[in-house]
């Protein structure tokens, strides 16, 4: 069950998320959906090689030497990977890129709780992991607005309109736009690997979270495939591409150069961040580089609710799922 649930939450991270790398590169008709997603979907497998260190901060947020109970432990997994997973269905119906990141945090901070109360969670690595969660889109909206202040500096010295620079920031953009996966992939999926690891350590008493292999291979595959479904559905394509700000070539590589940067720092740094929450920050960056009234403030208010009532909802939804698992577990 705990794999099953881990393997269906990072192919509908794939699918829901799928669109944070490739919206833009759509939008501005620099690759067709079908070769976007095909793209992304092969660095979106690559990237969790990149390293382990985000899987190891996921799994350090459960104190798990809290019991030696592994059937306790598998209910409080899948009870976390069933909050966020919910929320992943709901929002991807209502249109709303919101953070799978955020969303399996909030699971486990619930169904953490609920299972071995207030001392199962490590509260000093949960205030860490919440700190990059919040911080990382203000900093991925400074980037994005900074490199295109950047762009549009370039264009001018060069004497160059944005539209007679398309051609150029088309080419570019597949590039960024492959970059963006391959960070997502480094981030996301590894996160989901630390959920798989900290059951495995409490099962066979490690001492420490440990992730083999055929984790690392089975998560990479998942979100690679959910990230290729993703093109059935243009709903959250749709929602980045045009919702928020009119998009030129040069506003999506800067978007996506920005929040790639951020990310990879991240996943380096071993701090889980929403490529979601960095991707829209950057695209709303760059929309106020070319004044304020190009943001689409409506769209943005919209995520932003979203965003605030995901980590409560999946809470919620977490130990409500404990609960119930626990009477017939």
């Amino acid at each position: 069950m705990v794999v099953v649930a881990a393997i269906a939450f990072d192919l509908m991270n794939g699918f829901h998320d799928g669109c944070n790398a490739v919206s833009t590169v759509i939008y501005t008709k620099a690759l067709k959906p079908r070769t976007a997603i095909m793209i992304s979907a092969a660095f979106n497998f690559v990237g969790p090689f990149l390293g382990i260190k985000v899987a190891k901060t996921i799994g350090g947020v459960i104190n798990f030497d809290a019991t030696s109970d592994s059937n306790l432990m598998a209910r409080l997994v899948v009870s976390a990977l069933l909050g966020a997973l919910i929320w992943d269905i709901l929002t991807w119906f209502w249109g709303l890129p919101v953070s799978s990141s955020h969303a399996l945090i909030g699971g486990l901070l619930g169904a953490g709780v609920m299972a071995l109360g207030m001392d199962g969670v490590k509260w000093g690595k949960m205030t860490e992991v919440m700190a990059a969660l919040i911080l990382s889109p203000v900093i991925g909206m400074a980037v994005g607005f900074v490199l295109m202040m950047i762009s549009r500096r370039i264009l001018a010295a060069m004497r160059l309109d944005i539209e007679r620079a398309d051609g150029f920031y088309k080419k570019m953009q597949i590039f960024s736009s492959s970059f963006v996966s391959f960070t997502h992939g480094a981030n996301d999926a590894t996160k989901v690997m630390g959920i798989i690891a900290l059951f495995l350590a409490a099962h066979y008493n490690y001492s420490e979270i440990y992730v083999p292999v055929w984790v690392i291979l089975a998560c990479s595959a998942a979100m690679a495939i959910g990230t290729y479904l993703s093109v059935l559905s243009m709903r959250l394509i749709r929602t980045m591409g045009e919702g928020i700000t009119q998009l030129h070539p040069v506003h999506g590589f800067s978007a996506e150069t920005g929040a790639a940067v951020v990310i990879f720092t991240a996943s380096r740094l071993g701090l889980p961040v929403s490529t979601t929450h960095v991707v829209t920050s950057a695209v709303t960056g760059t929309g106020i580089a070319s004044g304020l009234g190009n943001v689409g403030w409506r769209t943005f208010r919209d995520i932003i609710l979203a965003w605030l009532i995901t980590l409560p909802f999946c809470a919620g939804v977490a130990a409500a799922s404990y609960y119930v698992l626990s009477i017939f577990g």
